[in-house]
């Protein structure tokens, strides 16, 4: 199995999730989104047709997927404009990062979307770290889907 990003931000999550069933592996995608999400309090309704989605199983809608990568794309367009703004002393941090958040939370469900239930897993919890920059919180969510002790 090739590197992901996982891996560097959390090894024992990404070797975890290798040895993971597909279903460990689904949960953990949508444990790891779903929490990154529920931080942001943001709300759309192409989001909300992904968490739809995702509570169904269906990880095979192109269409949705496209939709929720053009959303990605514009929220990425307005954290990168306010973080220029914030360059220039226009705007204050807290601004620039709850839209960061956001962007990474939409591209964590994004992710947890994929055909690929590692890839879902992997990239959806790397996302929703992104996020949330909550990592041990995340860990014991993660954990949770494995019925594992919280040990962080």
């Amino acid at each position: 199995m090739t590197e992901n990003r996982l891996e560097i931000l959390a090894p024992e999550q990404s070797e975890m999730l290798k040895q993971a069933t597909i279903s460990e592996q689904r949960n953990a995608a949508k444990a790891a989104c779903k929490f990154a999400i529920e931080r942001t309090s943001w709300s759309h309704p192409i989001l909300e047709e992904g968490l739809e989605a995702l509570e169904k199983g269906q990880c095979d809608d192109v269409s949705l997927q496209n939709k929720l990568q053009s959303l990605v794309d514009r929220l990425d367009e307005i954290q990168w404009d306010l973080q220029e703004k914030m360059g220039e002393g226009n705007i204050e941090l807290s601004d620039y990062l709850a839209a960061f958040h956001t962007a990474r939370a939409v591209n964590s469900l994004y992710f947890a979307l994929d055909a690929d239930p590692f890839v879902a897993a992997s990239e959806a919890i790397y996302e929703a770290h992104a996020a949330t920059d909550d990592l041990v919180t995340l860990k014991q969510k993660i954990l949770e889907v494995f019925k594992a002790p919280t040990v962080i």
